[in-house]
């Protein structure tokens, strides 16, 4: 115990010794988040590279307990390979990261960097062969390393995506470590044990200069490297035999930032964004808009993070994996039931779903002429609704197939996706596409407007396209108000700002077309 203890409190006090020097030193460098306005909405430049302190009070503590005298040294020593491996691989990624910090890399870019680092570490011995979840046995056979890396780049990314309010993603990677070193314990992994105190320490002595209002930022640099080393911890802490992974305990302790994570790929891949597209709809920009400050959401969302792991716990002790499990669910559910995050992607989900099994089995679409077109407000209250109806109002007096509406607004919490369509029998060669920008009155992109028609013959396309765009000069300029920081009135009090209902697009006759969602 006294081992623990010590461990600990190295790793605290090089941590807070080693941080005001980088911080300095970031200073020096120039190596600082400016705010933008946009999605950095700080009110001062902050240094970066909170995650090479960490790295290095981490690395001399482990270092330390392999040449220093104490009861687990020489179990640290004949597992050498894997230790080794695992400080080369939290450099990769730490060297990774401070390039992301420093020229920000492309999405690709940095997802190379990310399986360089993880392949280091699975060549050093980490590997899931096989996992157990409810008393169920499932071999991996040769899914195995691809099954490892997935764990390993889904910890790294979920930290990353975490980490935008001070002090959050470090909170959360001290309970996630203090869980694990507890978990493994429990199970006799106490080499293990010590690797996620050493690592508990060194964010306990970097929350110092981290916690709101922060002093200093954990960059990508500190994100990704506390996404390694506890996706790693994870699989360590819950072996129940060679490479055999009880793996419902690690997943209940991971379960927020799983859910968090996924929600931001259903939000961006159903509103026809890439996945590294940035924007602020996570769970702790949800309880921005909702008024909390920084210190009730790290607070708020470390207790979510502490209930799942208590959870975890529990279900070790009693061994029983519908205890970790529950949790899980029963902290995911509150989320979504009471629309504090998840419910719109949810909605979002289901109903592309719906649509899918219903195009997979040839059915009907629906038997009202009068369906209304799908639009899901993500976040915000702006007038969108009603500049969306305007708008297909539009569509359908061009006879155009398909519109489709993404707004996303970080800085105001705005964040909006409609979607039209409407049955044609024609073939794609057939179809036009066009996409427009949408940008604010600074020149700032803040979504985008798809639409798609027909090319019929006997009329001049150039033209018609022509007219069709000048149409939407209006709605342009009421995009820009309603993307103003100051409150706007709702749509319908300014009046018909498109082309007149009444007036036919030239060479054109509407013919009417059964929509469909």
């Amino acid at each position: 115990m006294d081992t623990l203890l010590a461990v600990s409190v190295f790793a605290f006090l090089a941590s807070a010794a080693t941080t005001p020097l980088v911080r300095s030193l970031a200073f020096h460098l120039g190596m600082v988040d400016r705010p933008d306005g946009v999605r950095k909405l700080q009110k001062e430049a902050i240094p970066l590279g909170g995650g090479v302190a960490i790295f290095l009070a981490f690395t001399a503590t482990v270092v330390g307990l392999m040449t220093v005298s104490n009861p687990w040294q020489k179990n640290l020593l004949d597992n050498w390979n894997y230790y080794a491996g695992l400080l080369g691989s939290a450099a990769c990624i730490c060297v990774v990261g401070l390039l992301d910090d420093w020229i920000n890399l492309r999405g690709r870019q940095k997802l190379i960097g990310q399986v360089v680092a993880i392949g280091i570490l699975i060549s050093s011995g980490l590997e899931i062969r096989r996992f157990m979840i409810f008393e169920w046995g499932v071999d991996l056979g040769v899914l195995s390393i691809p099954f490892t890396a997935f764990w390993l780049l889904g910890a790294i990314n979920a930290l990353n995506l975490i980490d935008g309010v001070d002090g959050l993603a470090t909170s959360i990677g001290l309970v996630f470590s203090l869980a694990l070193a507890t978990m493994a314990y429990m199970t006799g992994h106490q080499a293990d044990a010590l690797i996620a105190l050493a690592l508990a320490g060194s964010l306990g002595g970097f929350l110092l200069f981290n916690f709101p209002p922060a002093r200093m930022y954990l960059g990508d640099a500190g994100s990704m490297l506390i996404g390694l080393v506890v996706g790693a911890l994870a699989i360590r802490s819950s072996l129940k035999g060679p490479a055999t992974v009880a793996l419902a305990a690690p997943t209940a302790v991971w379960a927020v930032l799983i859910f968090d994570v996924s929600m931001a790929i259903v939000r961006r891949k159903l509103t026809g964004r890439s996945v590294y597209t940035t924007d602020r709809g996570h769970l702790h920009h949800t309880l921005l808009q909702r008024g909390f400050s920084g210190t009730r959401i790290v607070v708020w969302v470390g207790m979510l993070c502490a209930f799942c792991a208590a959870g975890a716990l529990a279900s070790i002790v009693y061994q029983n994996d519908f205890l970790a499990i529950g949790s899980a669910v029963a902290v995911i559910c509150t989320l979504v039931l009471t629309r504090f995050f998840g419910h719109s992607e949810c909605a979002l989900l289901v109903r592309s779903l719906k649509s899918f099994v219903i195009s997979l089995l040839h059915l009907p679409a629906g038997g009202d002429p009068k369906q209304e077109p799908f639009s899901s407000r993500l976040q915000g209250d702006r007038e969108w609704d009603a500049l969306w109806e305007r708008l297909t109002e539009y569509a359908e007096r061009y006879d155009l197939c398909m519109v489709q509406l993404n707004v996303n607004l970080p800085a105001l919490h705005e964040e909006y996706h409609a979607v039209w369509k409407r049955k044609h029998g024609a073939e794609q060669e057939q179809m036009w596409h066009a996409t427009l920008p949408l940008v604010n009155d600074n020149g700032h992109a803040i979504g985008r407007l798809r639409l798609a028609g027909l090319a019929e013959s006997g009329v001049a396309l150039s033209q018609w396209m022509s007219e069709l765009v000048s149409g939407l000069q209006s709605f342009e300029q009421q995009v820009q108000q309603l993307a103003a920081p100051t409150t706007v009135r709702p749509v319908s009090d300014h009046g018909t700002y498109l082309q007149p209902y009444g007036q036919t697009p030239s060479g054109k006759t509407t013919q009417a077309r059964q929509p469909v969602s």
